[in-house]
């Protein structure tokens, strides 16, 4: 069994995370800030795949580093520790639609939905992943899987892609939110992964992918 898990993480200027993190497979975004990752440096708003071992080294400024981990089910927590260095998991869920089991391989993806307006209608996605919100409001209401309210940057939630939902910003409201998420390869050629059930998109957006990986599993 494979688990998606969020951390949030605080650097001071110049914090360096010790020791390294060590992942499977990891994406970090940075959303506030600059920091050099595994020797690269990333301004704010840019995000890197990274797989084993994750170093992170805040920039002047700071930074605030948002990292979805795809690991086995029984790692432990993986907080990133050092001086001046703040870490909290925001959010961890066992992928349940799939049958990921070791050599298996899928699309590790971190894109984002920009300026969402109105409703999507009932939906479901081909793949599972934890969105965090940006900035704006969203509702995502779903009989069978998770429903949540999201208002805050920061705020989480889960879609268990086979699970049906709508997701809803207010009139006159948009919302621009992350989606790390786990999908079978061939999906590494549609930004647009939705399947509608109910009528055709009726929402407004834009779409951005910031970094996509085929991985395998171990």
């Amino acid at each position: 069994m494979f688990t998606l898990r969020l951390y949030h993480d605080l650097f001071d200027r110049d914090a360096v995370a010790t020791p390294d993190l060590e992942a499977q497979h990891c994406i970090a975004y940075i959303h506030k800030g600059s920091a050099v990752v595994n020797g690269q440096l990333f301004e704010a708003d840019m995000a890197a795949y990274c797989r084993d071992a994750v170093t992170i080294e805040a920039g002047p400024g700071g930074a605030a580093v948002w990292r979805w981990e795809l690991v086995r089910t029984t790692s432990p927590n993986n907080l990133a520790a050092g001086e001046g260095v703040t870490s909290h998991i925001r959010m961890s869920r066992r992928i349940k639609m799939f049958e990921l089991v070791p050599t298996s391989k899928w699309l590790f993806r971190l894109d984002s939905i920009l300026d969402n307006q109105g409703s999507t209608g009932l939906h479901s996605h081909p793949g599972s992943g934890i969105r965090c919100m940006l900035e704006g409001h969203l509702r995502v209401e779903s009989d069978k899987g998770e429903s949540s309210d999201n208002w805050r940057a920061g705020d989480a939630w889960y879609e268990e892609g086979s699970y049906p939902l709508v997701s809803t910003s207010d009139p006159g409201e948009k919302a621009t939110f992350l989606r790390g998420m786990v999908l079978p390869p061939e999906y590494s050629r549609y930004p647009d992964t939705a399947i509608w059930i109910e009528g055709s998109k009726s929402c407004k957006a834009d779409w951005k992918n910031y970094v996509q990986n085929v991985v395998t599993l171990l």
